[in-house]
């Protein structure tokens, strides 16, 4: 560049010879690509090689049409601001914008939709999410991590829905980062699948303000649904001190009728097989009907500040609250299969409540050759749920009424005399403490690194009260004799566990093109656990309740990484890693190994000792990864794939040994896939984005689990994929017309469910895949508001999600299978005012440019600077754009090319558009010159490609600007 206060500048054009230097770089691109993908997959070949054209002939392809290429994302997966083409991680992430246009409010919407991502879901605040296959079924900690900032979230660690975490509003959300592969060395333990990071907006001191949105919906089967939201940000000392608010509220109707049947069919069973069939409960008599049983309503809110008190002193506080109620689970009766039908015998909901605080101070202070960053999070959350089980118990196949219903008044089962109503209230609290400091190199160096420590203290008590008002028409299971107390099964288990952490994390520059990458981890774990089990359902009856007595347990671990990079070019990045995750152990609850129900289950699960497992201890995942990163014709085409392998020892499962649950240690499992996302700027305004995982595992669960078959991991889809097709044009100047299809599609896998009675072992049930088809369209105008059309589950899909799970006696005449929401259509309308968020930003003074210098007579690139926020040329820009033009036109170009930049005040969308109208200002001036519309290519880059670096809001008049390159003449 011949000076950075020069209006017209000269630069290096690394593209002086287009056709051969394209070509030539995308022969060499195809070529790795494909080797790498066919030696790896053997299944997937990139033919583009035979396709590549000169940048020009592409865009040349599609008159009118924009030649924008993929826009690229910011992450900071490794505790650094980077790219996702140039982070070797197997990542995807999604702008909030990128969210919208998906019209995605939900983590797990996204997380299905998502390559290599599984999920358990029972609602809202209820789900679990699993990567590259690795259930976390068993063990008392999940193994994906999930983040909010820089806070960990620990999922709960008895709870009955599994480690579930919080589903919270993903308005105002800056984009969620989703991490492919264990990445232990960084984010430490559960995160030896993957990470989840949910990154928020934050304050900006240089502008006010807000947005609104509300989305009005109606369901198949169900009725009224509306989701409202609201930021406002608000300046408090000019780019000091900043306040952001954002407000949620989702209501949804539910699609589930619970029905109160009276009498009460009861279940048959065939003497022969001893199999049996749940009664006709579809024509029994309906006493009472409640449409909509799942019904939910989530508040939600988000406040943080940003102040900086110097330019290398940066404090950001926040805190976030959310509560979510639904009056029931989002589960059908698998008899007699009706998939919006629950039926019961007793009038009994089942309402699950979830609250959670999460407060957090970030401080980062820059110094000259590093980042020092402080990370410090608090957070308290308390879940609770009730669980109906009347048929359950009130069934002849569990045996569990005294003498099988020998001697109950009439009617027996059912009655009001007879075994009576059954639940169970499980609550949840938990919380947790962390901080961590982190130290960050800056500069461009050949050697960068990340290091620091990290600390947590968290802290669950999970407690389940079971309660029979009619407890004498049941048998103790200690005396063999009626009960002598309505509590039936009552559970008090708290836990904690502290962590410690020094990690480390250097990347050297041993070339230009190779960098090697070597991070460790040191992790040490203080557990404690203890659990007490008492009422007449319990092991040993009501008068011997089983407590385990304090179990301790110290562990350290450590988590290496390696990892190497080739950059062949700036547009192909190829990586293999090799990287360790590990999971503490825990304590299990003392059941026992006598009498005519536990003495068989006890010996058909092989242990040697005359008692069952208190502990069990880590596992560890050791994964092999190559991938690449890759962009072909001028980055209208992004394809990133990654295969790996990982070998998962000591695996963490869990058993059920008289449906009891407990957590054991299996040998091992091996698990072999792949993940490709790409993303195609197809022309004419289309987009399609596509994405695909597959893998193929392993169990070798040893003697102590004995579910069938037991070479299969449970909760696992070995094929999942996502296609979105997006179409974007502009209707006049003002408004923007948008549309979009995409489907997602999950393969079948295995669910765990309890057996039948007392028996020895749970089982599997296997699920059918299911996919899931959205369409949206909508209108976009640059006055700040946005109206789209949408239709979710166009197909009116029921999907078969998982297996409910309650601690109470289940059948498998009984399951209860979680589902999706039936087809919903609606409408989303959203406004944004003043500055971000996709508003215009207010006017500021015109800059004016330095003088005009003379262009050289042949330059090949010339820069024109333009006004804050303004499309027009200004006279300096038009006699820059003149000389251009009178420059190009004795050399006969074949195509001049304009892009437009933007810096970065305003939302991506506007800057996208503000830069698109620039690059048209230029082009049409170009065109009164005398250069031919056909040979001008126009590229919007909004604010990428900044020329002066700087953070987000801040506006740089350099990078307010238009390039113009062409290609012919004489060289300069």
């Amino acid at each position: 560049m011949s000076g950075s206060n020069s209006a017209v500048i000269a630069i290096a054009d690394r593209r002086s010879d287009p056709v051969n230097a394209f070509r030539s770089r995308a022969a060499r691109r195809v070529a790795l690509l494909t080797g790498t993908i066919i030696a790896s997959l053997g299944a997937i070949s990139l033919p583009f090689a035979a396709k590549a054209q000169p940048q020009s002939s592409v865009a040349a392809a599609a008159p009118g049409a924009s030649a924008e290429g993929v826009e690229e994302i910011v992450v900071t997966a490794q505790k650094r601001s980077s790219t996702i083409q140039a982070t070797p991680v197997s990542i995807s992430a999604v702008t909030g914008l990128g969210l919208q246009e998906r019209g995605i409010t939900s983590l797990a919407t996204l997380a299905q939709a998502t390559p290599g991502v599984s999920l358990k879901s029972e609602g809202p605040s209820q789900t679990e999410i699993e990567m590259r296959g690795m259930t976390s079924s068993g063990g008392n900690s999940p193994t994906v991590g999930f983040y909010l900032d820089d806070v960990p979230l620990t999922g709960p660690a008895g709870a009955q829905n599994g480690h579930v975490i919080i589903d919270p509003s993903l308005y105002d959300l800056n984009r969620i980062e989703i991490l492919r592969g264990p990445q232990g060395t960084l984010y430490g333990a559960s995160s030896m699948g993957g990470t989840v990071r949910l990154i928020t907006n934050q304050a900006d001191p240089s502008a006010f303000a807000g947005s609104a949105q509300t989305i009005l919906s109606g369901t198949d089967g169900g009725g009224f649904n509306h989701n409202d939201n609201v930021m406002i940000n608000i300046p408090l000392v000019d780019d000091k001190l900043a306040l952001r608010i954002v407000g949620s509220e989702n209501s949804t109707s539910g699609w589930i009728d619970r029905i109160v049947a009276k009498p009460f069919p009861l279940t048959n069973i065939n003497p022969a097989t001893g199999i049996a069939t749940r009664g006709d409960v579809q024509n029994a008599p309906i006493e009472k009907d409640y449409p909509g049983s799942n019904a939910y309503q989530i508040f939600g809110t988000r406040v943080s500040a940003l102040w900086r008190p110097t330019d290398n002193l940066t404090i950001k506080p926040s805190f976030f609250y959310e509560s979510s109620r639904q009056n029931g689970v989002d589960a059908y009766d698998s008899a007699p299969g009706v998939t919006n039908a629950h039926y019961e015998p007793f009038d009994i909901s089942e309402p699950l409540t979830d609250k959670i605080a999460v407060g957090s101070l970030t401080v980062n202070y820059s110094f000259d050759g590093f980042d020092v960053t402080s990370s410090t999070g608090m957070w308290y959350r308390k879940s609770t749920q009730v669980e109906e089980a009347s048929e359950e118990f009130n069934n002849p196949t569990t045996a569990a009424t005294f003498n099988s219903n020998n001697g109950l008044p009439n009617p027996g089962y059912y009655g009001p005399n007879g075994s009576g109503p059954e639940s169970g209230h499980e609550s949840d609290p938990s919380r947790q403490i962390s901080e961590e400091l982190r130290f960050a190199s800056k500069g461009d160096g050949p050697l960068t690194w990340v290091a620091g420590a990290y600390y947590s203290y968290f802290f669950s008590r999970w407690t389940f009260a079971g309660t029979t008002p009619n407890f004498s028409a049941y048998e103790d299971l200690g005396t063999l004799q009626r009960a002598t107390t309505p509590n039936w099964f009552d559970a008090d288990e708290p836990s904690s566990m502290g962590q410690y952490a020094l990690f480390g994390d250097a990347t050297y520059a041993i070339t230009d093109q190779l960098k090697a990458d070597v991070g460790l981890r040191w992790n040490n774990y203080d557990y404690k656990f203890s659990a007490c089990i008492s009422g007449w359902g319990s092991g040993l009856g009501a008068a011997h309740p089983s407590c385990s007595g304090l179990i301790k347990l110290n562990q350290y671990e450590l988590n290496p990484k390696f990892n190497l990079t080739y950059t062949v070019d700036p547009d192909l990045m190829v990586y293999a890693t090799v990287s360790n995750g590990v999971r503490p152990g825990g304590g299990d609850a003392v059941y026992p190994t006598t009498g005519g129900l536990w003495g068989p289950a006890f010996a058909g699960y092989h242990f040697n000792s005359n008692k069952w497992p208190t502990t069990y201890q880590s596992d560890s995942v050791w994964s092999y990864e190559i991938g690449e990163k890759a962009r072909f014709f001028d980055h209208r085409l992004t394809v990133n794939a990654s295969v790996y392998y990982e070998d998962w020892s000591n695996i963490q499962l869990e058993a059920y040994p008289n449906v009891w649950a407990l957590n054991i240690n299996g040998n091992d499992a091996h698990i072999w896939g792949g993940d490709i996302d790409t993303v195609t700027v197809l022309g004419g305004g289309f987009d399609l984005r596509a994405g695909i995982g597959y893998l193929y595992e392993t169990l070798d669960s040893g003697p102590h689990w004995q579910i069938k078959p037991g070479n299969v991991l449970p909760d696992v889809a070995r094929i999942n994929g996502d296609v979105i097709l997006a179409y974007e044009t502009d209707l006049t100047d003002k408004y923007t017309f948008k549309a979009q299809i995409e489907n997602s599609y999950t393969g079948s896998r295995y669910s765990l469910a309890f057996g039948n009675g007392f028996e020895v072992n749970g089982q599997y049930i296997k699920l059918p895949g299911y996919d899931l088809t959205n369409i949206r369209f909508g209108i976009e105008s640059d006055d700040n508001w946005e109206a789209s059309l949408f239709v979710n589950n166009l197909t009116n899909t029921h999907a078969q999600l998982e297996n409910l799970f309650q601690l109470n006696e289940a059948t498998s005449t009984f399951n209860r299978v979680v589902t999706n929401q039936p087809l919903t259509g609606g409408i989303d309308l959203t406004f944004h005012f003043s500055g971000l968020g996709g508003s215009e930003p207010a006017a500021e003074a015109a800059y004016t440019p330095p003088p005009v210098q003379a262009p050289q007579p042949a330059a090949r690139s010339y820069v024109v600077f333009f006004d804050f926020n303004k499309s027009d040329l200004t006279p300096e820009a038009v006699s820059i754009v003149d000389q251009a033009a009178k420059n190009a036109s004795p050399a006969k170009a074949a195509m001049l090319t304009v892009t437009g930049h933007t810096d970065t005040v305003g939302s991506d969308a506007y800057n996208m558009r503000l830069s698109r109208r620039r690059a048209e200002s230029v082009a049409a001036q170009l065109e009164k010159d005398g250069i031919p519309s056909s040979e001008i290519t126009l590229l919007a880059k909004g604010k990428r490609e900044l020329l002066v670096s700087t953070g987000d809001g801040v506006r740089e008049p350099q990078n307010r600007r238009v390039t113009i390159v062409y290609d012919g003449g004489p060289t300069t």
